[in-house]
């Protein structure tokens, strides 16, 4: 965020309790930059410390030059000049401050970014091969790659063909290489398209994704899958929604 970066934090209000964190170390702080790894954003400080932010399901920043009321605002950082707004419907966005140390540690209990350089395919079949869950759970687990939600894991599966229970260590070479150039093709396209608006989700700038125009089959249950015209089906996989089609992703296949 442009806005905010070379700006001092003046002072910080958290309007709700569940965001906590340390406004004393925050204070005065001035923010050098801001680094994305996955769904973590980092906003780096001049010394070097830096406040790790989750945005969860619903969690948007917004940027003002004067002080204003947002719907479901949480947390207000007025900067040297101007304010930074986090506002979250659902409230399952999290905040932590983090010494130089503590974020090196963090970062590596975050898994490869397919997005990044560091994602190559022997390191996609190095974190396939000891791998027994299903695959949908695999693909939205932080700890192996960084930055896949539950959206965009039903709509890599479904474009790579594969079912969301098919077990990981089962997986053809053929599906390992197909999956291997899906997600970063879905991950860009999203970025393309701006991120995917299903309920409130906005930019700092209030503008909203457009993403969920091309989606193939998330939230789709009971219409015709775009390529057999089966109709697509919806289960639970770790008490999260999934939607795919049971003809082109057969799990026999």
């Amino acid at each position: 965020i442009p806005f905010v970066c070379d700006k001092h934090i003046k002072s910080i209000d958290i309007f709700d309790p569940r965001f906590s964190l340390p406004i004393e170390k925050c204070v005065g702080k001035r923010v050098v930059t801001i680094n994305r790894k996955g769904k973590f954003l980092f906003f780096e400080f001049f010394d070097g410390s830096s406040l790790l932010a989750h945005l969860g399901m619903t969690g948007h920043f917004s940027c003002t030059t004067s002080r204003e009321n947002f719907p479901h605002q949480r947390i207000l950082f007025t900067l040297s000049e101007g304010y930074l707004i986090y506002c979250d419907q659902r409230k399952f966005g999290r905040f932590r401050y983090l010494e130089p140390e503590q974020k090196n540690q963090c970062l590596c209990e975050l898994g490869v970014d397919p997005l990044s350089r560091e994602y190559t395919f022997d390191l996609w079949n190095a974190l396939l091969s000891p791998r027994k869950e299903k695959i949908k759970s695999f693909l939205m687990n932080q700890k192996y790659i960084s930055g896949i939600g539950n959206i965009y894991a039903s709509e890599i599966l479904f474009r790579s063909g594969i079912h969301p229970e098919k077990r990981v260590d089962v997986l053809t070479e053929q599906e390992q290489k197909d999956l291997f150039r899906v997600i970063p093709e879905v991950l860009n396209q999203a970025i393309c398209f701006e991120g995917t608006t299903i309920r409130d989700y906005q930019h700092s700038d209030g503008t909203t994704g457009s993403f969920q125009d091309e989606l193939l089959v998330y939230g789709k249950e009971g219409e015709l899958c775009p390529v057999c015209g089966t109709p697509l089906e919806r289960i639970k996989i770790s008490s999260r929604s999934t939607y795919f089609c049971p003809v082109c992703q057969n799990i026999k296949k």
